[in-house]
């Protein structure tokens, strides 16, 4: 598997700005760092295993303090080999990506915040 970077402008957790929030995926953990303060939320893998999409569809109906964030990416799925979209689901307790063709999820739990950003 590739390392992925992704953004998503949204209201900070940390800072409360609008700010692209900068997500970069690796094999065994992912991390979210505000553009805007470089506060840090780091997540580690927990799980990756098949799954029901029924599992995205489920987190993404839990009520949580902060908005949920859905994106996409078309690579190639580390499992099936097939290139096609990633469905990732980021919430305030973990990152989901799962692929659309296998149902290969990988599941990163929230780790850490630094709200410094390592600075």
């Amino acid at each position: 598997m590739e390392n992925w970077k992704l953004s998503h402008s949204t209201k900070c957790y940390s800072c409360g700005k609008v700010a692209d929030q900068i997500i970069e995926i690796y094999p065994n953990q992912a991390l979210v760092r505000c553009s805007n303060c470089n506060a840090t939320r780091y997540y580690i893998i927990k799980k990756a295993d098949i799954e029901d999409e029924d599992l995205l569809k489920e987190e993404l109906n839990v009520k949580r303090k902060y908005d949920n964030w859905v994106l996409q990416k078309d690579v190639e799925c580390a499992k099936c080999g097939e290139f096609g979209p990633q469905d990732i689901l980021i919430t305030e307790n973990g990152i989901y990506v799962r692929c659309r063709n296998c149902g290969f999820t990988r599941y990163y739990r929230y780790h850490i915040h630094d709200p410094a950003g390592g600075e």
